[in-house]
């Protein structure tokens, strides 16, 4: 069943009528969930895992769809048609060939069961059609001799298929054999008409026609006509009482147009009952307060003509703590019909057979309002396809066979404003545009709120749209303000929330404790503290209560659930009525703790361990081991997916006052942050934990969240702020006496000093960090200070010391599995070889870091990849490859807002520009590098630049340009005197042996 249908849920109701159609042991569903464990195991052991999820409201087969035998049938099929289509006809038999050969026998043979038996139906079908398509290509092809023994076999297997014995009939006539081809014709009219009472169709008739007044060409193109529609009997019965029961519709309904027209659709199209013998059912399910029974009575009222023998409404009390039996509605549609009480039998099923008896003959509609559950519903449906059923619920009553589901939601922004101003009219609205929007997001766009909103301001004409605003967002008030007359939210939600167990009750008001606007489904084991599977089962139920909505995850991945504002209202109104504070603070931490373990393990994965991080020394809860198992095999993809929880969760953490947790979440999001460029998130996140660790009096917490900051500051390259940061952690770090942490710091000044190009204080602050690194175990460390070692001496033109570097920073990389920390020395070998005009190794440096990147979708990474590759291609004076791929990676510099990089391309291109000979070119593109390091405070990036920038000038040979190339040669010489550096030396040289262009009224610089 999974595989009939793959990537998609099948309802475990669904698996149950597939497996026993309609005759379900008691313990049918507890068989399906033990077959799926099975299956779970088998692939497994296959080295398989997530093949198959769970998924609401049954599971899911998890696979690529070219991986299913079917599919790649279809595939061939489709392919084989498209070749028809260019005139490839042997192509064309070759496709169907390989489509027909995945066939073994008959599919899925063996099983039974009514939906089993339908899908293998569907395949067997076209498996036929391909057979039949693949016959009349080969006879088009002039192969009708080799075929004839096929299509007999053929025939004599499906004797009702016209279209085989028209292509075993040409086939014979084209080999010579006009009488057999005859007796074909004979042979098939026979059957047809002894097994079907009809003569046969007009392909058969013409070519019997064609063959006996011996056509020289009879042609093997299959014309298929279908019989015309019978036509419809409606029948008309004698009708003694005709129910008109439906509730009056509402003069302001609004919205739901596309909805309103399927509902519709479906009651009255040719679709209907009548065409397929079934009972047109639909089943409109939402949380209460949506819009459900509205809808429904204006699609009832609206489809009227088309049931002219009545329509009968029933209220079923679904919602209420006492749900309306079927038992009691029938006595009332029975009474409705016509029958005297005293005829109206005791029991349920002699009242559902007098029910549909009554209706056997007539067209009619049910509208069944506010149903529990398919036991108040099965009873009431109508035996005749020429009624139709209409049936609201709180939950989605999937076990209704047959039945068209919609899911109803809150309105769209634009339709609850309209609703409010016909409930209060257009002036009152159009006097305050900006309030009623407000007015219709507090309301959470829901329909009864919004209507209670309209209706308290429409009693009170005084009132401006604003006051009632305000008193609105006050949070604490809001469902209170929501109650006007018999309506009311708290009310509304208060039934669905009543209907619920009392586990499910805690989950509720726990869950909406969360600040973050979505959450995963394994967050409910944390809250509770419970088996995993019993709380997924529980966050179900709240699902199907409509109590918190489902919906997919990123990237296909497991669904995440939400809250509505009014609900998660209603829930927290609960949780401080029912719920202690000490169990209220003990849930939140365990589901914050959670969300730093994912963190956590997520780093592991991408650093090798527990490297270049720190963390507090707070007990912590820990996880289920399978939830850390969801990161495999992308942990920043994993993490990337609970990017808003975690920003949520450090808010949070703080709110709360847990300053250990909240700095220990805040550092381990940074991981995240960093590969992703999430610099907005990690400076609010750091920022709201470093103001709680100082309230909190935490020296270490402020310590590694200045730590923090400072790192963020290099990355945005800010240089003076991020000296700021780190100089007062590195003093708190040495009173704290962490040398982990004073080791990390100094690492980041080291590359402040690198950058500001004061190389002998980096390489002093570098070795005194690897000392540390190496006594404390920190091996991805050590490998990023070897790297930037390497980078120090490279720039001094130590290229074999540095090498060394990089090979050790290389191998503990690789040995530790940091994958990142290996793209980056990688690249620093690139650079390498580059100088030392090793073109090969540089370029395979490159690529191998640029596939690493790639994998992990470290987009910064990606942009300094390219800029190494493009550096290449440049050294093989392959430069139209080097221009396009220095832009790609410009492109992405920009939009990830790294500055270097974009500084760095712009400045590889305008020298590329510059040795072409385009000077107005390269000298745009340089003065931009320029302005770019000038604003990141790099002295050796700018004057580098600057040197290009002054040449670039000296060639337009003009006066403006000349002033240019001066006023660039003094920035650079003034630059260059701070720096020492082999590079500093060449730039230098570059300046002194400048050839300025002179131009009259110019005065010609020396050096």
């Amino acid at each position: 069943m999974l595989a009939l249908e793959p990537n998609r849920v099948i309802s475990v109701d669904r698996l149950m009528d597939a497996i026993w159609d309609d005759e379900p042991p008691s313990t049918a569903r507890v068989q399906i969930h033990i077959c799926v464990s099975g299956l779970r195991r088998t692939f497994s052991a296959l080295g398989l895992t997530d093949v198959i999820s769970t998924r609401p409201p049954g599971y899911a087969l998890n696979i690529p769809v070219e991986n299913i035998d079917a599919h790649q049938f279809e595939e061939f099929v489709a392919q084989s048609y498209s070749l028809v289509e260019a005139g490839k006809p042997q192509e064309a038999v070759t496709a169907l060939q390989s489509a027909l050969g995945l066939w073994y026998g008959t599919a899925l043979d063996g099983l039974q069961g009514r939906i089993i038996r339908g899908g293998a139906l569907q395949l067997q079908e076209r498996r036929l059609a391909a057979v039949e398509e693949w016959l009349r290509l080969e006879l088009s092809l002039g192969h009708h001799v080799n075929l004839i023994g096929d299509l007999t076999v053929l025939v004599r297997d499906h004797p009702l298929r016209e279209r085989l014995y028209a292509h075993l009939m040409v086939a014979l006539y084209r080999s010579g054999r006009q009488a057999e081809a005859l007796e074909t014709y004979r042979m098939a009219r026979a059957t047809l008409v002894e097994e079907l009472g009809i003569e046969p169709g007009d392909e058969l008739r013409r070519l019997e026609q064609a063959i006996l007044r011996g056509d020289g060409d009879i042609g093997d193109e299959a014309v298929t006509e279908q019989p015309p529609a019978a036509p419809r009997d409606t029948p008309i019965a004698a009708v003694q009482v005709v129910p008109r029961q439906l509730p009056a519709a509402i003069a302001d309904f609004t919205g739901r147009t596309g909805t309103f027209a399927d509902i519709v659709d479906v009651l009255t199209g040719p679709d209907g009952g009548e065409a397929s013998g079934t009972v047109p059912t639909i089943v409109i399910s939402g949380r209460g307060g949506v819009g459900k029974t509205t809808l429904a009575v204006q699609a009832a009222h609206a489809v009227r003509g088309h049931f002219p023998d009545g329509q009968l409404f029933a209220d079923l009390r679904g919602g209420s703590g006492r749900p309306a039996s079927a038992l009691e509605i029938l006595e009332r549609f029975l009474r409705g019909l016509g029958v005297d009480g005293s005829a109206i039998p005791d029991t349920l099923d002699e009242r559902a057979e007098i029910y549909r008896s009554r209706l056997g003959e007539r067209r009619m509609l049910v509208l069944l309002d506010d149903v529990m559950s398919e036991s108040q519903v099965t009873p009431l449906l109508p035996g005749s396809s020429g009624c139709a059923v209409v049936v609201t619920s709180r939950t989605r009553l999937t076990g209704l066979p047959g039945a068209r589901r919609i899911e109803l939601g809150v309105l769209e922004r634009g339709r609850a404003v309209i609703l409010l101003e016909r409930i209060l009219g257009e002036q009152r609205v159009r006097d305050e545009p900006e309030q009623a929007a407000a007015l219709a997001e507090l309301c959470g766009h829901l329909p009864l709120a919004v209507r209670i909103a309209g209706a308290k301001l429409a009693s009170r004409p005084h009132w401006q749209l604003r006051r009632l605003a305000d008193r609105l967002r006050d949070e604490n008030r809001r469902l209170d303000e929501l109650e006007h007359g018999d309506l009311g939210i708290r009310a509304s939600i208060e039934v669905s929330y009543q209907g619920l167990p009392g586990p499910a009750k805690r989950l509720l008001r726990l869950l909406s404790l969360l600040e973050t606007p979505d959450f995963p489904g394994w967050v409910g084991v944390c809250l509770l503290d419970e088996d995993p599977a019993e709380a997924e089962d529980l966050l179900e139920a709240l699902v199907d209560a409509q109590l918190v909505d489902a919906g997919a995850g990123p990237a296909k991945s497991a669904p995440r659930y939400r809250f509505h504002d009014l609900i998660r209202t209603f829930a927290r109104d609960r949780a401080l009525a029912e719920d202690s504070a000490a169990d209220r603070s003990a849930s939140l931490r365990r589901a914050l703790s959670a969300w730093l373990a994912l963190a956590k393990e997520a780093h592991r994965r991408e650093y090798g361990g527990d490297y270049t991080i720190l963390h507090s020394g707070e007990a912590r809860w820990s996880p289920p081991p399978a939830l850390l198992e969801r990161l495999s095999p992308h942990p920043m993809n994993c993490l990337d997916g609970e990017r808003a929880a975690l920003v949520a969760g450090v808010r949070q953490a703080a709110q709360l006052g847990f300053d250990e947790l909240c700095w220990d979440l805040a550092l381990a999001a940074e991981t995240l942050f960093e590969a992703r460029s999430y610099f907005d998130d990690w400076r609010s996140t750091t920022e709201l934990a470093l103001g709680l660790v100082r309230r909190k009096g935490n020296p270490r917490g402020v310590a590694a969240m200045l730590y923090s900051l400072g790192s963020l500051r290099i990355f945005q390259l800010e240089p003076d702020a991020a000296l700021e940061a780190l100089e007062p952690a590195l003093r708190l770090f040495k009173e704290q006496n962490e040398p982990h942490g004073w080791a990390l710091v100094l690492r980041n000044l080291a590359y402040v000093d690198s950058l500001r190009g004061d190389t002998k204080q980096a390489i002093r602050r570098y070795g005194e960090a690897l000392e540390v690194f190496q006594l404390v175990g920190d091996r991805t460390s050590e490998a990023h200070v070897l790297s930037n070692l390497a980078r120090s001496l490279l720039d001094g033109g130590e290229y074999a010391e540095a090498e060394t570097y990089l090979e050790r920073a290389l191998k503990i990389a690789r040995d530790v599995g940091s994958r990142r920390s290996e793209a980056q020395v990688l690249y620093r070998l690139g650079e390498s070889a580059l100088r030392q005009g090793q073109i090969d190794r540089a370029g395979r440096s490159f690529t191998l870091a640029l596939r690493i990147v790639r994998d992990g979708a470290d987009h910064i990474g990606e942009a300094y990849m390219l800029y190494g590759l493009g550096q290449v291609y440049v050294r093989e004076g392959r430069h139209d490859q080097a221009h396009m791929i220095l832009e790609q990676s410009l492109a992405l510099a920009v939009r990830v807002g790294e500055r270097l990089v974009e500084g760095r391309v712009r400045h590889e291109l305008g020298e590329q520009a510059l040795a072409r000979g385009r000077f107005e070119e390269a000298a745009a593109r340089l003065g931009q590098a320029v302005e770019i390091f000038r604003s990141l405070g790099l002295p050796p990036f700018e004057a580098r630049a600057l040197v290009g920038l002054a040449e670039a000038s000296d060639g337009l040979a003009s006066e403006e340009g000349a002033h240019a190339a001066e006023d660039a040669a003094r920035a650079a010489w003034a630059l260059l005197a701070g720096l020492d550096s082999v590079e500093a030396d060449g730039l230098r040289d570059r300046l002194a042996l400048r050839q300025p262009v002179a131009v009259p009224g110019t005065p010609r610089a020396t050096g």
